[in-house]
Formats: C-alpha cells, sequence, structure tokens
C-alpha cells in the first residue's frame, strides 16, 4: 500500500562519483552530497565505492554511470527481501503511476511477486486481459517469447507495456488447469471505473471497488449517492480481487461509511509511534456486508477491517491476502522512484494482517468451474478422439451450463461429441460433434453468462443484507 507521502531527492550520482575517483571521498564532497560523513567512513560505504570505481574504470567496457548507480539502488532494495520494497526506473516509474492513477496504456492486470514467479493479482473488467481471459494467479512464463523466469513485476510489467495499439503475447501458467496458456493481446489505454455500483434485489445496493486510486473515493462518493436516491436498503461493499493503493483514499472511503472520529486505521513506524487515522464523516446510516477474496490486500485490507470492527460488517467469501505493512516513495530528479515500507498497519481492533489476511465471519466459495480456462483456439478444432487440456475444459464448461458428457478428463469419448451435438442442436449450429470456432464461441458466451449467474459468494451476502435490512 502507498502512502502519499512522496519526495523528490536530487539525483547526485554522477558528480559524487566523481569525487569518488580514487575510491576517497573529501568531507566538502560527502556534506555537498547530502552523505552523512560518517556513514562514508564506514568500511562498507567504502567497500562499495572502490567497487564502483573498479568496474567504473577497469571493466573491460566502458559503462553509463546510470547503469551501475540503477544496480545499486535496485540491489540495495532487492536485498531486503521485502517484495514490496522496489526501485523503478523512469519508464517503470511512470508505469507504477498511471496504475494507481487508474489510467495508462496497457492490458489491465495488475501483477506482483508469488511464490511460484510474478503472478497476476487482478483484471480489471473490460480490459484487454480481462477479454483474453487472464486471471488471478496465473503466473508469467513467457513474454513475447522471453522467459521471465527470476524476472522481478517490474520487468514483467515492463516488459508488457507499450505503445498504444501493438500487441504483446503472454504465456502463463494456471495452477487450478495445470497448464500453460498463452494469450496475444492488444494493448490500449486502461481507464479504469474504480466504483460500480448497482441495484439488486430486495432493494440491496452493491458498491464494486476495483482498486484504491487516487481518484476512487470521489467515484465511491457518487456511486453512494446513486444508491441512497434509489432508497436502498443496505449495501454490499465487493473488494474482491482489489489490491489495494492509496492509504488516505482508503480512509477518505472508509469515511464515507464510518461515523466521524470513529477510528479507521492505526500506523506504526520503525520506533514503534502509533498514529490512530479516524474517520472524517459523515458516515452511512444503512446496513453494509463486506464481499473479500484472496486478492482483497492493502488499502483493500484496511477498508473492509475497519468496515467490520467499527459497523460490525459480515465479511463475507474467503480469507484476504494478508498486507499489513505501508509504503512510501521518493521521486528522484531522473524519474526512477524507490518505493519502500516505513511501517505496519493495524486494524481498529489492533490485529495486524500481515501473512494472514482477514478471516470471513461467513465463509463461501465459489463453484470449481470458476476456475476453468478459456478455451484455446490455437487447438481448434477439438473432435473425437483427442486427448488434452482444452477437451477437459470443453467438458467443464459443458458440465457447468447443464450439458454435461459421459467423461470430464480431457478425452473426446463418443459421449462427449454427442453432448457437443446437443449443445450445437440448441444453438442453432450444425450439428458436427467438432468444436470448431463457431461453437467455441457459442459455448464460451453461454458458459460467461452461467458464472454472472452463478455467483455463490454475492448470493449469500445479498441473504446476509437482506437479513439486516428487516432487523432495523
Amino acid at each position: 500500500m502507498a502512502s502519499r507521502t512522496v519526495s523528490k531527492t536530487a539525483l547526485a550520482t554522477a558528480a559524487v562519483a566523481g569525487a569518488l575517483a580514487g575510491a576517497a571521498l573529501t568531507a566538502a564532497a560527502a556534506g555537498w552530497a547530502g552523505i552523512p560523513w560518517a556513514a562514508v567512513s564506514n568500511p562498507a560505504f567504502r567497500k562499495f565505492f572502490a567497487a564502483y570505481s573498479d568496474l567504473q574504470h577497469r571493466y573491460y567496457q566502458s559503462l553509463p554511470v546510470n547503469t551501475l548507480v540503477n544496480g545499486a539502488v535496485a540491489g540495495m532494495a532487492n536485498a531486503l527481501g521485502d517484495p514490496f520494497t522496489q526501485y523503478f526506473p523512469p519508464s517503470q516509474a511512470q508505469s507504477f503511476s498511471d496504475m494507481l492513477s487508474g489510467s495508462y496504456v496497457g492490458i489491465g492486470a495488475v501483477v506482483q511477486a508469488g511464490s511460484q514467479g510474478v503472478e497476476v493479482v487482478s483484471v480489471f473488467p473490460g480490459s484487454p486481459a480481462a477479454s483474453a481471459g487472464l486471471q488471478p494467479h496465473d503466473v508469467f512464463v513467457r513474454v513475447d517469447g522471453k522467459d521471465v523466469h527470476g524476472w522481478t513485476p517490474e520487468q514483467v510489467s515492463h516488459a508488457i507495456l507499450g505503445p498504444e495499439g501493438t500487441q504483446v503475447t503472454v504465456t502463463v501458467h494456471r495452477a487450478a488447469a495445470d497448464r500453460d496458456l498463452t494469450f496475444t493481446l492488444t494493448r490500449r489505454r486502461v481507464t479504469q471505473q474504480t466504483a460500480l455500483a448497482k441495484v439488486l434485489h430486495g432493494d440491496i445496493g452493491y458498491l464494486q471497488i476495483a482498486v484504491v486510486s487516487d481518484h476512487t473515493a470521489s467515484d465511491v462518493a457518487q456511486a453512494l449517492q446513486q444508491l441512497k436516491a434509489q432508497k436502498v436498503h443496505g449495501v454490499i461493499v465487493d473488494v474482491r480481487d482489489n489490491p489495494g493503493g492509496y492509504l488516505d483514499q482508503a480512509v477518505a472511503i472508509a469515511s464515507q461509511f464510518i461515523p466521524k472520529g470513529k477510528p479507521v486505521v492505526k500506523t506504526v513506524d520503525r520506533a514503534g509511534n502509533t498514529q490512530v487515522l479516524t474517520s472524517q464523516g459523515p458516515g452511512l446510516d444503512l446496513p453494509v456486508v463486506v464481499l473479500m477474496n484472496a486478492e482483497t490486500a492493502s488499502a483493500a485490507e484496511i477498508l473492509a477491517a475497519a468496515l467490520h470492527d467499527d459497523l460490525g460488517a459480515p465479511l463475507v467469501g474467503t480469507h484476504s491476502y494478508g498486507k499489513g505493512t505501508m509504503q512510501e516513495t521518493d521521486g528522484f530528479a531522473d524519474g526512477s522512484e524507490l518505493k519502500y515500507t516505513v511501517g505496519k498497519w493495524l486494524t481498529p481492533a489492533g490485529d495486524w494482517v500481515q501473512g494472514k489476511g482477514l478471516q470471513p465471519t461467513v465463509s463461501v466459495d465459489l463453484p470449481a468451474y470458476f476456475q476453468l480456462p478459456p478455451l484455446s483456439t490455437a487447438a481448434l478444432p477439438l473432435r473425437e478422439g483427442d486427448n488434452n487440456n482444452d477437451v477437459k475444459t470443453a467438458q467443464g464448461m459443458l458440465a457447468a451450463i447443464g450439458d454435461a458428457a459421459d467423461r470430464s478428463d480431457g478425452y473426446y469419448s463418443a459421449g462427449t461429441a454427442a453432448a457437443v451435438r446437443r449443445f450445437q442442436a440448441q444453438n442453432g449450429l450444425p450439428e458436427t460433434g467438432v468444436i470448431d470456432s463457431a461453437t467455441a464461441q457459442r459455448l464460451q458466451a453461454q458458459f460467461q453468462a452461467q458464472l454472472e449467474q452463478s455467483d455463490t459468494q454475492l448470493a449469500r451476502a445479498e441473504q446476509v443484507a437482506v437479513d439486516l435490512a428487516s432487523k432495523r
């Protein structure tokens, strides 16, 4: 989670490097560069500059100053073993800022370091990534044919981003399907609608918050006005797949639900100093239910925890991600940035969610078929006798929409062909028993509709909200 404290630090590395030519730095040069003399006299600091001098003057090829300096700063950040402390070169820094602002050119996926590599955290609705079928937990294997094993999230993001209208091909591993999937996507400007509101059955308002960007509090305020104008009896706040964002925005959003003066979050710095950030009001006099899952992280967890602790809002779904630290960003004159962890945050009740997340008060899983990948167009057509993961996906989709084949293991049996013919007959397609492009498109469209109708977590949250509203 990023706080809103951003400083601009002058990048004086070239001049400092010149003063260090003999691995010796004068007190005057150190003071000019803003480096404490006591630090420079430290043997470890002298080792750093000696290494810099050796590489700058004795390496067999000449090196740009920034190559060594950027590598040194990135190395310091990586040495901490903290995936949320990162150095961004200028292009990546701009991309990071654009993503938090809610508008950038790319594919519309948020990525971060995972246990198996760089993985998708969330996908923006209506983005190229969403249209192609990328999902949370997909782990990047290749980008434009380059093996990205061992890459940082910033390196993967930089490879994916590019000029509007150009294409990028990504291969990901989807553990739920135990297979690699390849997608070719066209980059375009992604302007994310951070808050979406609608009214559900029983006059229950639904508010989806996709990310906590620099304008989300304003978006939420407008969405709540729409819901109040329609006289809803309660509000479901959906922060599933929300990767977080800015601390001040999380507090501003919470203030729209929580009465003025109540604690929203407690922050603790390295010295152990605690600061309590409170709601600025006005609050909302309606029952609130929170929807969350394993991808609800950081600032989104702050919001969920505050609504739960201050309002008693039930948490419906699965446990959240568990990111209990906060970061600040220093910007340098060349456009690069250093994002680093400055403290941790606690819920109003004093709990630290790091590594464990928030636990649901009403635990609900989604149907297993929500994990099915899209059918690969490269594998079409699929016909009797085939045996692969795409057949298994098609069998899963047929079962989900109520026309199950005789098996589900990826073998295209006679029974699978019969199920396909039934599906084709119901949809006015040639009854070939072969899954061609037209059949695959229709099957995926009906499967998508089924997903929208079978959101068990949302259905349970709706029931909870109706029950709470009836008791008022």
